[in-house]
């Protein structure tokens, strides 16, 4: 879940606190100890309560308690523990952003450290096939996530998941692309697509994967190379 809609989901999650009659009130707060207490993420209680609360709210105007709806706190603490966390995907864009800036990083630094100890200059791909390697294999990481792994997360809809032909041929098609990019922009002019020095490229894969813990952190993007969590 992205910090912007954790953040939104707290907020709605008070405003229906207030809400609650008092017995309801000190259900939540036995909660929210239990949950704290059983070591769940921040992220996860917030999504826990963000399903309950509305409920809460509507129920009690008949007259239902917490305890009538979802048992002693014991019983709702081990409900929700045993329930998989709905991991929401990060945008589309912010996945890609994620695959590129890991990609220019990793690639970066092991072409400049290589030249850096290597006494000839093997230096094959210049700065423009470096980036561009590296946005479009971002895209076609996300493609692997948007077309398999993305099925394999918990609670995820496998009602919607495509055919595996047809996920194969877009992924092996994808892949050529990326081996065309690479190739066809390596054939560009020195003048166009220069070759930096061992040491330029150090920095620019190092400033990329620091780019990318930033983001990570700012935005909580949930990475399109991400295992599943069992």
């Amino acid at each position: 879940m992205e910090a912007e809609k954790l953040r939104e989901y707290a907020a709605e999650n008070r405003e229906w606190e207030q809400q609650l009659t008092k017995r309801n009130q000190q259900y939540i707060f036995d909660l929210n100890k239990a949950l704290e207490a059983a070591n769940l993420s921040e992220e996860e209680k917030v999504q826990a309560l963000h399903e309950m609360l509305p409920v809460l709210v509507e129920e009690q105007k008949t007259g239902r308690t917490a305890r009538q709806l979802y048992g002693t706190v014991s019983e709702r603490t081990e409900e929700i523990l045993a329930t998989p966390a709905k991991t929401e995907a990060s945008k589309p864009v912010l996945m890609w952003l994620d695959n590129t800036l890991l990609i220019l990083g990793v690639f970066g630094l092991m072409m400049g450290i290589i030249g850096l100890f290597s006494n000839e200059n093997n230096q094959v791909y210049g700065i423009v096939t470096l980036i561009l390697m590296a946005m479009v294999g971002g895209w076609v990481f996300y493609l692997m996530y948007k077309y398999l792994y993305q099925y394999e997360r918990p609670g995820a809809d496998k009602s919607q998941r495509p055919k595996l032909w047809k996920s194969i041929l877009i992924l092996i098609a994808s892949f050529f692309v990326w081996t065309a990019v690479i190739s066809l922009s390596a054939l560009l002019p020195g003048v166009i697509n220069p070759v930096l020095d061992p040491f330029f490229l150090v920095l620019i894969g190092g400033a990329a994967l620091l780019l990318r813990y930033y983001l990570k952190k700012k935005y909580n993007i949930i990475g399109s190379l991400s295992m599943p969590k069992q």
